[in-house]
C-alpha cells in the first residue's frame, strides 16, 4: 500500500510516530508531507524534523498561512502527490478546511482515494465557502476517521458517503511513562502535592477555575502547589494571580516542546483538565488525557465533552462539575488525602492506555481500515 500522509501536526516528531509504526507492515510505503515550518498555538516556531530512524519518506513543504490550522495551503503539493501516485491519501485535517479543499482538488484530478481525520464533536453548520468544501469532501472521501464515537455520530449525521471508523489518538508509552523527575521539581521550586495543568491558556480550557480551586485549597490549609504548562491569551492574567498568591506556590512554566511534555507530567501528582463547554465548543479527545495516565499520573477532569467517558474507560481519575472551582477543589483534595486511591487510578490508567491507546494497537487498527479503503 502506497500511502501519502498530509498533516500539519506532523511537523512535530512525536506526532509522526503513528505513521512510522504503520511502516512495520512490510507492504506499506509511506510518504509523509508536513509543513517545513509551523507557528504553534503556543507561539513557538517549529521546524520540521523527522522522527529518529524514520521508516517513512519525509517530504516537508513550505506553507502559506503557517499557524492557521484551517486556513493554510501547501506550496508544490500537487506535483509531489502526482509523482508518488499513492493508493490512498490520508489527510490529517478537518473536511471543511482550506487544506482539505486543496487535497480534494488534487485527488479528484488524479482519481486518488481520500481519507480524512476529524475531531469535530459538535454538529456545526459552517458559513460559505467552508460549508461547500465540507460537503464536497464528505461526498468524495472513501474513509473518514473519527477520534471518538461522538465525532463519528456527527459525520454520519452529516451524511458522510464513505466508511466512518473510530481511530483514537495514540500515545507512545515508551516516551510517556512513569519516571523520576524530582530534579525538575526542585528546579521549578514546587512544594507539597503538585496540581498540574498542560494546554492552551484560554477561557474554554478553564484554567481560571483551577486558579480559583487552588485559592480554596490554600484557604483550607492544604500543602499544594500549582504547575501550569502552556501559553495563550490568559498568560498575563495568570501571572498576576500567581504573584498575588502564596510565594512560590504557583509556577507558570510557559509552553514546552511536546518532546518535554512527559518530563513535566511526571512532576505532577494530579493532572487537572478543567475544560468549560462553550456554545460552539466542547472538549474533544485531549491528548493529555491519555499522556498523563501513561505517565502514571491520576486525572481530575471536568464533565465537558469526551472527558468523563475517557476517564471512566481508563479508570484514571475523577470527574467534577465544570465551571465549579469548589467541586474541582473537593475532587483534588479527595485524591491528595487518599493516596491509595490515587495510586490505583495511576495503575489502571497506565495499563489501559497501553492496551487501548498504545502506539502498536492504534497503528494496527489504522492499517486495517486504510488497507480496506485503498482496495
Amino acid at each position: 500500500m502506497r500511502l501519502a500522509v498530509i498533516s500539519h501536526a506532523c511537523v512535530v516528531d512525536v506526532n509522526q510516530r503513528l505513521f512510522d509504526e504503520l511502516c512495520r507492515h512490510q507492504d506499506v510505503e509511506l510518504l509523509l508531507i508536513a509543513p517545513r515550518r509551523w507557528r504553534a498555538s503556543t507561539g513557538m516556531i517549529v521546524d520540521f524534523a523527522p522522527v529518529a530512524g524514520a521508516r517513512f519518506m519525509p517530504h516537508p513543504l513550505p506553507v502559506i498561512g503557517s499557524g492557521q490550522i484551517s486556513l493554510h495551503l501547501y506550496r508544490g503539493l500537487a506535483p509531489v502527490l502526482r509523482d508518488f501516485a499513492p493508493d490512498i491519501v490520508y489527510l490529517g485535517e478537518e473536511p471543511y478546511s482550506l487544506p482539505a479543499w486543496q487535497v480534494l482538488r488534487i485527488c479528484r484530478r488524479h482519481s486518488l482515494p481520500l481519507c480524512f481525520a476529524s475531531t469535530q464533536n459538535l454538529a456545526k453548520r459552517f458559513p460559505w465557502p467552508f460549508s461547500t468544501v465540507e460537503r464536497a469532501v464528505l461526498d468524495y472521501a472513501a474513509l473518514a476517521l473519527a477520534s471518538t464515537p461522538e465525532v463519528a455520530e456527527v459525520l454520519r449525521g452529516k451524511r458522510c458517503a464513505g466508511q466512518v471508523e473510530v481511530i483514537p489518538y495514540f500515545v507512545d508509552t515508551d516516551l510517556f511513562r512513569p519516571a523520576d523527575r524530582s530534579e525538575l521539581r526542585r528546579e521549578l521550586g514546587l512544594q507539597g502535592a503538585v496540581l498540574g495543568y498542560m494546554g492552551r491558556l484560554t477561557e474554554e480550557k478553564g484554567v481560571e477555575d483551577l486558579a480559583a480551586a487552588a485559592d480554596a485549597l490554600w484557604r483550607r490549609g492544604l500543602d499544594v502547589s500549582v504547575l501550569v504548562v502552556g501559553g495563550g491569551p490568559l498568560s498575563e492574567r495568570l501571572h498576576e494571580w500567581a504573584h498575588a498568591g502564596p510565594p512560590g506556590r504557583a509556577v507558570l512554566a510557559g509552553p514546552v516542546p511536546h518532546s518535554a511534555a512527559a518530563d513535566y507530567l511526571n512532576v505532577m501528582d494530579v493532572l487537572v483538565v478543567p475544560s468549560r463547554t462553550m456554545p460552539n465548543w466542547a472538549e474533544q479527545f485531549g491528548r493529555v488525557l491519555i499522556e498523563a495516565p501513561a505517565c502514571g499520573v491520576p486525572v481530575a477532569g471536568s464533565a465537558s465533552g469526551h472527558i468523563p467517558a475517557l476517564i471512566e474507560e481508563l479508570g484514571s481519575g475523577v470527574v467534577f462539575a465544570e465551571r465549579d472551582p469548589d467541586a474541582l477543589a473537593d475532587a483534588v483534595q479527595g485524591l491528595i488525602e487518599a493516596p491509595e486511591r490515587a495510586a490505583q487510578f495511576a495503575r489502571s490508567g497506565r495499563a489501559r492506555v497501553q492496551a487501548r491507546y498504545g502506539l502498536p494497537a492504534v497503528a494496527d487498527r489504522l492499517y486495517e481500515v486504510l488497507s480496506a479503503a485503498a482496495g
